[in-house]
């Protein structure tokens, strides 16, 4: 599926104005700007905007590979670390290794599902790391 056809499905996403910037099998980035429905009470992109693009990321880059697009995918939890404030647009990174798609598929052909954990980074327009997230995502063979 169209990476925008489908971040076009989630409701919150798209009230956010996420962008999708870049788009190839297996990775993602996605931006978000830095406007006042994205802020916190100090004018910094707010903390649950950050675990936006990156959840919104992440479920991109695997969606996007080819050989997991049968599967329904689900965050099943996350942890995030905070580095920088986001003064002004943010950009996620998520990137789905070769290793992580092979025991996906191995461990859903198995049993029917798998928990595949992402790293993705956040990163501000100027360069600087915002944020960096592990999300776990839980697979599941469509029925």
């Amino acid at each position: 599926m169209d990476p925008a056809a489908l971040l076009a499905t989630v409701p919150f996403a798209h009230r956010a104005d996420l962008d999708i910037v870049h788009t190839e099998p297996g990775h993602v980035v996605v931006r978000i700007p830095n406007d006042p429905k994205n802020q916190n009470h100090v004018g910094t992109v707010h903390a649950a905007a950050l675990v936006l693009v990156g959840e919104t990321a992440g479920g991109l880059a695997i969606l996007q590979e080819p050989r997991l697009r049968g599967y329904l995918l689900l965050a099943k939890g996350l942890a995030i670390r905070y580095r920088k404030p986001g003064t002004g647009a943010c950009s996620a990174s998520a990137r789905i290794t070769e290793e992580q798609v092979l025991a996906a598929i191995a461990g859903a052909e198995a049993v029917g599902k798998v928990d595949v954990p992402l790293a993705v980074e956040i990163r501000g327009d100027s360069g600087e790391v915002v944020a960096e997230m592990t999300v776990d995502y839980h697979l599941r063979k469509r029925a």
